[in-house]
């Protein structure tokens, strides 16, 4: 299973991996003390319809959420609901594949390079646009197209997903606070990215959206820039065991020497666990928890719920024409069920450059006991060290689960990690290390995933959201050196938003709603944010029956206008 890590990893496999049987499921009646109580000692209360649950994620149908109640309660009275009369295939959404999407074919095809430009950049006084700049926020500047790299910001968001094996990794991992140092690994891999990219995304036009479906790593991810004053972007990430989401509000301002950019809007992540992992002795010793779980008892799982804030970037250098950034600030990431909690700092260099990149940290266990320590460069290596353990011994690599990846939905992604599951080393091994990025013919110095995400194939093509960024003029012309079109195509753009906001204070419009989001409170991090109510893909596979028949009685020559088929959505482009 991990060919490079049998020597540090210890794997157990006892079972099959053929699954957990429905019966074998324990009911629990309570888990937020690690250990099994008897029916009897329920206190018998339950959620009432208008209760808030605890989490940023809504629950899905099938979902429980048991502060101190019965979780068999829940699970008969769901089954009861069941029972009426639906389809068993559209009541849960654990047995399915996410990413069985029309116009995602397999084998995969990834985009790993971007269109050869020929002709050299554009001429541009730099001093003549900066000087305009000094002292004001970015956001609300109309800076030349050639400041741009050829992505969307909302594309920029989905490269928080580059590392998501991290998160396919905590799923393995019985000890809390493992689970919760993998999670800050993913957050502080988020950043990587960054470095060497010295272009800006474009900024988003109002309602415009971005999905991104991998099916060789099985998660769907869909952003809606969903408020336009100030911009703010929500994305939302589903994978087979796990749901990232979070939403910015980016405030940047140049002072002539430096930008500062200053991200507001908090990151989420849930996991879907196997729930013998709240039978382990791991679990049962490691102190009360801070939440009571949130049981599905009928698909076998728990789920735990982590947040953190992004970190204020500095672009150093500017009026040297020698540009790079840095990123300060803690990022910390809290499991809000157990109360683990994992900091990494990211450290702010001095004028001689020490320190540049340098990140530490430090992770705690739910009692406040240090477990481990964290150190490295957020542009190549993070290590963690076990807190008692050798520290003079070189860190190790973890290979990365690649057997998850033939499990295709949550179901059996649950039932693999209950008979799979992993402890790290107690010995120095590497958390994360960065991915090669590719030099040859990289204008704008993207990583290889990023090259991927404006890729638009032409089997793709019909079934995408007419709002999709892949369909903007300006940013396809940026990526094949198109700049004077690309800059004519930005302004008629940025003009007809600004013609379509007058319309809509001039009452001609109605007044603007988010398509695919709608806010809320999350009652763990006492903070609001964007929610996707699930209606995208629904609508996207009835607007993809409606394509493939169209190009079906038209023998393939030429599919309908996507705007005629999907339902309430504005021609932006």
């Amino acid at each position: 299973f991990f060919d490079a890590a049998a020597s540090i990893v210890s794997f157990n496999n006892s079972g099959s991996g053929t699954g957990l049987r429905a019966s074998s499921a324990p009911s629990i009646k309570q888990r937020d003390a690690g250990e099994e109580k008897p029916a009897d000692e329920a206190d018998g209360s339950q959620l009432s319809s208008d209760q808030k649950v605890p989490s940023s994620l809504a629950l899905d149908e099938g979902d429980t959420a048991v502060p101190g109640a019965s979780a068999a309660a829940a699970a008969a009275e769901d089954t009861d609901k069941r029972a009426e009369g639906e389809d068993e295939e559209e009541q849960s959404m654990d047995a399915k594949d996410l990413t069985a999407l029309s116009g995602y074919s397999v084998p995969v095809k990834i985009r790993t390079t971007l269109p050869e430009i020929t002709k050299g950049g554009p001429s541009l006084n730099l001093w003549s646009v900066i000087k305009g700049a000094i002292g004001k926020d970015l956001s609300k500047i109309s800076v030349p197209v050639f400041f741009n790299e050829p992505t969307s910001f909302l594309q920029r968001f989905t490269e928080d997903m580059e590392y998501c094996d991290l998160l396919e990794i905590a799923t393995l991992m019985p000890r809390s606070e493992d689970r919760t140092l993998f999670v800050a690994g993913f957050a502080m891999s988020n950043y990587a990215s960054t470095f060497g990219r010295i272009a800006k995304p474009f900024n988003p036009l109002l309602g415009e959206t971005y999905e991104y479906v991998r099916r060789d790593k099985k998660y769907r991810a869909l952003s809606e820039q969903v408020e336009h004053h100030p911009p703010i972007s929500a994305c939302w990430v589903e994978g087979k065991n796990y749901v990232y989401h979070a939403d910015t509000n980016i405030k940047s301002k140049f002072n002539g020497g430096s930008l500062t950019v200053v991200p507001t809007g908090v990151c989420h992540v849930e996991l879907k666990l196997p729930l013998e992992f709240l039978e382990r002795d791991e679990e049962k010793t490691a102190g009360k928890p801070a939440q009571a779980a949130r049981i599905n008892e009928k698909e076998g799982y728990f789920i735990e719920h982590y947040t953190w804030n992004k970190l204020t970037t500095n672009v150093n250098g500017i009026m040297l024409a020698s540009f790079w950034i840095e990123h300060v600030g803690d990022l910390d990431v809290r499991n809000h069920r157990t109360g683990d909690h994992t900091r990494i700092t990211f450290m702010q260099s001095n004028w001689m450059g020490k320190n540049k990149f340098r990140v530490t940290g430090e992770a705690l266990n739910r009692r406040g006991d240090k477990v481990y320590d964290v150190a490295g460069d957020w542009t190549s290596k993070l290590v963690a060290r076990p807190v008692g353990g050798s520290a003079d011994q070189d860190a190790e690599d973890i290979a990365p689960p690649a057997q998850m990846d033939e499990s295709n939905t949550a179901n059996e992604a649950v039932r693999y990690s209950a008979t799979n599951w992993l402890q790290v080393p107690r010995k120095p091994f590497v958390l994360w290390k960065v991915n090669p990025r590719q030099t040859k013919g990289n204008t704008y110095h993207l990583t290889t995933y990023a090259m991927s995400l404006n890729d638009r194939p032409k089997e793709l093509e019909p079934y995408l959201c007419p709002t999709d960024s892949r369909f903007r003029p300006d940013q396809r012309a940026m990526e094949t050196g198109e700049y004077e079109t690309a800059d004519a195509e930005k302004s008629r753009l940025e003009n007809k938003q600004r013609a379509t906001r007058r319309r809509r204070e001039q009452g001609e419009l109605a007044a603007w709603k988010p398509r695919w989001f709608v806010k809320t409170h999350d009652e763990d991090s006492g903070e609001t944010y964007w929610r996707f109510t699930d209606e995208y893909w629904a609508e996207r596979e009835e607007a993809a029956k409606k394509q493939s028949k169209a190009i079906e009685e038209s023998a393939g020559r030429q599919p309908v206008d996507s705007l005629t088929i999907w339902n309430n959505v504005e021609d932006i482009f």
